[in-house]
């Protein structure tokens, strides 16, 4: 089934927001405009009865981030998980092979670019009847690539217009050379939702059977895993009510120092036990496997309890940084997941429906770890950090986003406060954003304060 008409004119819509309006520009409006015109695509191109409304929701409201943030690393999240969304509106993730080609189609642009490619064909030959909706779309079309290619001309010629329709494009092979790549990228993602919309995942008889490990095989590396397990937590408790001094005589390593150790390492136990389980789910109507995983996944969210302990220490002596932000957010994605497994071993619906209730609860996570302004938080740690006299580190708080502006104008005054606050401005401020590059995070820092 050839892509929709309207899928087209959405995909090449979004490629010349892209080119015009989002290339060399500070993100704002035209990149939340252009994710859900990309999302639209998508959507148009699926039946009415498939498209998932609350997944659609979620993906206009994550592809609105960008218009509520300066932080350009929440922005790439952001970016990533409304494209995913998107997919997610038209692919009903029943199984776990349906979440993967959810996760995957997005990205999948060379069919995306075979499928625009086609509907552009398909749009250009002479239609058996006149009129109708296909001479709309072409009229469109063609009317928005020649508007488009004026208006630049024109810009490119004429400052007064340019201002006009903010519109700042110099005719350079660099500069033409990166937007054409961008318009054509992005015109290739949103031939990739549509074609996901059309296409859907594969499905059928054909594919392999599945491994089945032997009861045995699968008992004893499930008894080896837990047991371990269990003497590490119980290491982990010893160390938690002992302390510092227990920390010292055992390892003689300061706590934050301690704390710094092997944090990474815990999350990578977490993510192979979710392999483990995983595999050991081929036998999971077997009394003692069930019994074995929950107490896994119990213990596994003992060890995440261990891993957010240690990062609120390297925190409190460190400070808090986008990596130690991102590090919170992992270990309650990841324990979130271990919760959502075990509610799987004890409901038979909620086991059917968890590849569904997996995708929906990361993309919300998502969603949810933007609204909570991770930039602003950072500046409000340090200037918690400074009020009580500890040392906080300026130069990588001057790295910091707009986001961070009006936690960090209630730093303590002298000249780091001054040091940190003009380098932010001249970094994130100095440069006007115009129409397309509207911020509401920007436009907050510009109000003068009281």
């Amino acid at each position: 089934m050839p892509m929709s008409k309207s899928a087209l004119a959405c995909a090449v819509a979004a490629a010349l927001l892209a080119g015009i309006a989002v290339a060399d520009r500070p993100v704002g409006l035209a990149l939340a405009v252009m994710l859900v015109v990309m999302v639209g695509a998508a959507v148009a191109a699926a039946s009415r009865s498939r498209v998932s409304f609350g997944f659609a929701v979620l993906a206009v409201a994550l592809a609105a981030q960008p218009l509520l943030w300066d932080a350009g690393w929440v922005v790439a999240i952001d970016v990533v998980a409304a494209l995913v969304a998107g997919a997610a509106a038209v692919v009903p993730a029943r199984r776990w092979a349906d979440a993967g080609h959810v996760a995957l189609a997005p990205w999948l642009v060379v069919g995306g670019g075979r499928a625009v490619a086609r509907a552009g064909l398909a749009l250009g030959r002479p239609a058996v009847r006149r009129g109708g909706a296909g001479v709309v779309v072409r009229g469109g079309v063609l009317a928005g690539v020649l508007v488009a290619v004026f208006a630049v001309l024109f810009a490119t010629a004429d400052s007064a217009f340019a201002q006009l329709v903010d519109v700042d494009v110099q005719l350079r092979t660099d500069t033409l050379v990166w937007r054409c790549v961008l318009g054509l990228g992005v015109l290739a993602g949103a031939g990739a939702l549509a074609r996901a919309a059309v296409v859907g995942p594969a499905s059928g008889p054909g594919r392999a059977p599945r491994w089945r490990p032997e009861r045995a095989e699968l008992l004893i590396p499930l008894v080896a895993v837990v047991a371990i397990f269990a003497v590490f937590v119980g290491v982990q408790l010893r160390v938690l009510f002992g302390g510092a001094g227990y920390v010292r005589a055992t390892t003689g390593l300061g706590y934050g120092e301690y704390a710094r150790h092997g944090f990474v390492e815990l999350l990578l136990v977490a993510s192979l036990t979710l392999a483990i389980i995983a595999v050991a789910a081929a036998r999971s109507r077997d009394r003692a496997v069930r019994v074995l995983l929950g107490a896994l996944c119990i213990l596994t969210l003992v060890v995440m309890a261990s891993a957010q302990h240690r990062l609120d220490l390297v925190e409190d002596a460190y400070g808090a940084t986008r990596v130690r932000y991102a590090g919170h957010a992992i270990i309650i994605a990841i324990s979130l997941a271990f919760a959502l497994v075990l509610a799987a071993g004890l409901s038979r619906r909620i086991a059917r429906r968890l590849p569904f209730l997996a995708t929906t609860l990361a993309l919300a996570g998502v969603l949810v770890f933007s609204m909570s302004d991770p930039d602003r938080h950072i500046a409000q740690s340090a200037t918690d950090r400074a009020r009580a006299g500890k040392p906080i580190d300026t130069g990588y708080l001057s790295g910091l986003s707009a986001d961070a502006l009006p936690a960090l104008q209630h730093l303590p005054p002298g000249p780091q406060r001054t040091r940190i606050l003009a380098h932010i401005r001249a970094a994130r401020l100095a440069r006007a954003d115009g129409v397309f590059g509207f911020n509401a995070s920007r436009a907050r820092a510009r109000t003068p304060v009281d």
